[in-house]
C-alpha cells in the first residue's frame, strides 16, 4: 500500500499508521472476548459473594455499557485536546485496568477495573477511528475500514483459543493478554501525530468558540439509529450462537465453539464483499441487510447443526458488509473540525446497539417461547430493513435520470 497526503495534512500516512490504528481497535475486541472462556471459573472462585451473579455478568458487560456513554464525550474532548494525545493516555490507562484483575483480591474491586477498561476503550475506539478518517480518504479509507472488519473476526478467534488455553491454569492468567497495550503504546508514540488542521482548529476554537463548526445532526441521527439495528442485529449471532445450538440438542463444547469460529468465517467475507460493491451507501445497506435476513431465517427454522451455522455465516457476511458500510456513511458526512465528537457519537451508537442486544433477544425469548422464535423476528426486521434500504438506493438511481430529462 502506497503512502497517500491526506488532505487535512501535508504529512503522508502509510500502511505502518495504518496498521498501528487497526490493532488498537483490537484492544476493544480483546476487552469484549477474552473473558469469556473463564467465567465460568471466575464465578466459582468467588461463589461465597452473595452478589456473584450480578457482579460476574457485569465484569462480562460493564466495557461495553461504558463505551457507549462516553464515546460522544470523549470525541467532543478529543477535537478540543487532540486525537492522539487523548490515544496515547487512553491506552496507557487500558492496559493497567486489563492486567488488574492478575493481583486484585475483590469480585468488586475486578468489576470497578472493568469500568476502567471499558472507559478508556470509549477513548481508544473514538480517536483511532477519527485518525483513520484523518489519515485515510476515499478508496483507502474504505480498505483500512473494510481491513478492521475482516482481521477483528481472526484475531477474535486466536485470542479465545489463547484466552481457554492460558485460562486452564488460572482464571486470571488471560488478563495478562492486555499487555498487548503496552506492547502497542510505543507504536502509537512514534508513529502516529496530530493533523495539523487539528492544532489549528484547537487554536481558533480557544480564541473564537462560537466560529466552532456545528456537527450535521439530522444526518448523523438517521445514521445512528441505522447503526443500533445493525449492531443488535450483529451481535445476535455473535453472543447467542452457543445457546441456539445447546436449545437443538448440541450440548458438545468442542462443536459448539467450531460452529461459532466456522460463522464467524462470514464476516471478513462481507468485509471483501464491502471493497467489491462500487455501489452507493443505500444500495450496500439494502444488500447486507437482506444477506442478515437469509441468514435469520436459515438459523431461526433450521434444527440441525450444519444447517444453523451456514445460516449465521450467512449472517455474518451481511454483518461484514454493514459495518464498514456505516463508518465510511458516518465519516463522509463529517468535517475535518467535528470529526472526533462525530465519531464518538457513532461509536456510542455501535455499542449502545451491542449492550442492548441481550435484552432484545432475551424480551423476545419470552415473548415467542423459544431462541428460534426470537431470531425470527430479527429475520423479519431485517427484511424491512433491506426493503426500505433498497427504495432509498433505487430512488437515488432514478433521480439523475429525471433530473437530466
Amino acid at each position: 500500500m502506497t503512502a497517500q497526503i491526506s488532505p487535512v495534512h501535508d504529512r503522508p500516512a502509510t500502511a505502518l499508521q495504518g496498521w498501528v490504528l487497526v490493532v488498537a481497535s483490537y484492544l476493544s475486541m480483546v476487552a469484549a472476548v477474552v473473558i469469556g472462556p473463564v467465567l465460568p471459573k471466575l464465578a466459582q472462585h468467588f461463589q461465597s459473594d452473595p452478589q456473584v451473579g450480578i457482579l460476574t455478568s457485569l465484569v462480562a458487560t460493564l466495557p461495553a455499557l461504558f463505551v457507549a456513554l462516553l464515546s460522544a464525550p470523549f470525541g467532543f474532548l478529543a477535537d478540543r485536546i487532540g486525537r492522539r494525545r487523548l490515544l496515547i493516555a487512553a491506552v496507557s490507562v487500558y492496559g493497567f485496568c486489563g492486567i488488574a484483575p492478575l493481583w486484585l483480591l475483590s469480585l468488586r474491586s475486578i468489576v470497578l477495573s472493568r469500568a476502567g477498561v471499558g472507559i478508556t476503550e470509549a477513548a481508544i475506539m473514538t480517536c483511532g477511528t477519527a485518525l483513520l478518517g484523518d489519515y485515510f480518504h476515499g478508496d483507502a479509507r474504505e480498505r483500512w475500514f473494510a481491513c478492521q472488519t475482516g482481521s477483528s473476526t481472526f484475531v477474535a478467534i486466536a485470542v479465545v483459543a489463547i484466552a481457554g488455553v492460558l485460562g486452564e491454569s488460572s482464571w486470571r492468567a488471560p488478563f495478562v493478554m492486555y499487555a498487548l497495550a503496552f506492547a502497542l503504546l510505543p507504536l502509537v508514540i512514534f508513529t502516529l501525530w496530530e493533523p495539523a488542521q487539528l492544532q489549528a482548529a484547537i487554536r481558533t476554537h480557544a480564541e473564537h468558540p462560537k466560529e466552532a463548526e456545528k456537527l450535521p445532526w439530522r444526518e448523523l441521527s438517521l445514521i445512528c439509529l441505522v447503526t443500533v439495528f445493525a449492531s443488535t442485529a450483529f451481535y445476535v449471532i455473535v453472543v447467542q450462537m452457543g445457546f441456539i445450538l445447546t436449545e437443538r440438542g448440541i450440548a458438545s463444547t468442542a462443536k459448539i465453539g467450531l460452529g461459532a469460529s466456522l460463522a464467524a468465517l462470514g464476516v471478513p467475507v462481507g468485509a471483501v464483499l464491502f471493497r467489491r460493491l462500487h455501489i452507493p451507501v443505500a444500495g450496500k445497506l439494502a444488500v447486507s441487510f437482506a444477506l442478515s435476513c437469509v441468514g435469520f431465517f436459515i438459523v431461526a427454522l433450521s434444527r440441525g447443526f450444519t444447517m444453523t451455522v451456514i445460516g449465521a455465516a450467512v449472517n455474518g457476511i451481511g454483518s461484514g458488509l454493514v459495518l464498514p458500510t456505516l463508518i465510511t456513511w458516518a465519516l463522509s458526512q463529517l468535517c475535518f473540525e467535528v470529526r472526533g465528537r462525530g465519531t464518538g457519537i457513532w461509536t456510542s451508537a455501535m455499542f449502545l446497539g451491542q449492550f442492548l442486544s441481550p435484552l432484545i433477544i432475551l424480551w423476545l425469548k419470552s415473548v415467542s417461547g423459544s431462541l428460534g422464535g426470537a431470531v425470527l423476528v430479527y429475520a423479519i426486521a431485517s427484511l424491512a430493513a433491506a426493503a426500505i434500504a433498497a427504495f432509498q438506493f433505487f430512488a437515488g438511481v432514478r433521480q439523475p435520470a429525471e433530473t437530466q430529462a
